[in-house]
């Protein structure tokens, strides 16, 4: 997971998550639409002012998200419950009461995509990890299992495509089939062991025993930036869902 050069990812990695977590939690204490709707809106004004994101990258990425937010919106709205009939027609009945939690369910989904996406666009795994460490002492031994097992992840994505040219050249056509699925997840697993082994052995060798007490050759510590990034969000978000 690598971060852009914006100015949010300069912030403290472990506060800033203690933030969006925050903010998810107001949300889902929010039962109004326009209120959800603010915030979202503040969320990705935040994204396009100092999270570095440009238009060509949110059509690429919210695009998907957009129509997930149509479809829940739609079906919560087309067989929800309510009193005060809008539409009716066949087994669809839209009502005052069902358009008001879809569109409040839709909002709220794709707000959490959206800080989700803020977070993520902004933070460097490692620094992450780092921060977890110092900030909020999270185990070396957790932590380094975790950044291992990101870095990880494109190996297999890697692994996958070259066993599936494999299979195409010596003439394989199972795919999307049980048969296929364990043909693919045999050799990938054992991959995945021996990976395991070579990387604990690796870091073994280099000194790395889990304690606490290490040193490290980057500690990352929290600054007034950050503070002042978590107030103001939290100010913002909490003055929405009490006066909207």
């Amino acid at each position: 997971m690598k971060s852009n050069e914006s100015y949010l990812s300069h912030l403290n990695p472990a506060l800033k998550l203690m933030t969006h977590i925050l903010l998810m939690v107001i949300l889902m204490t929010v039962h109004s639409a326009i209120s959800t709707l603010a915030i979202w809106v503040c969320v990705f004004v935040l994204g396009l002012t100092l999270g570095g994101w440009k238009g060509k990258f949110l059509v690429k990425v919210l695009l998907p998200y957009s129509i997930f937010f149509v479809l829940t919106f739609w079906m919560l709205a087309a067989f929800g419950k309510g009193e005060t009939v809008v539409w009716k027609w066949a087994w669809f009945t839209v009502t005052e009461e069902s358009i008001g939690n879809g569109l409040l369910i839709a909002l709220r989904m794709i707000a959490f995509v959206t800080i989700g996406l803020l977070f993520t666009t902004t933070t460097n795994l490692y620094v992450l990890m780092m921060s977890l460490i110092h900030q909020w002492k999270l185990s070396p031994k957790w932590a380094y299992g975790m950044l291992a097992g990101f870095r990880c992840i494109p190996m297999f994505q890697s692994d996958l495509a070259q066993l599936k040219e494999a299979h195409r050249i010596r003439g394989y056509k199972h795919s999307g089939t049980w048969k296929a699925f364990f043909r693919y997840a045999v050799p990938l697993i054992t991959q995945a062991i021996r990976r395991s082994e070579q990387m604990a052995i690796a870091m073994e060798v280099r000194g790395f025993t889990g304690e606490r007490d290490r040193t490290y050759y980057q500690k990352t510590i929290i600054t007034s930036y950050d503070y002042l990034y978590f107030s103001m969000v939290m100010i913002i978000a909490i003055s929405i869902a009490l006066l909207l």
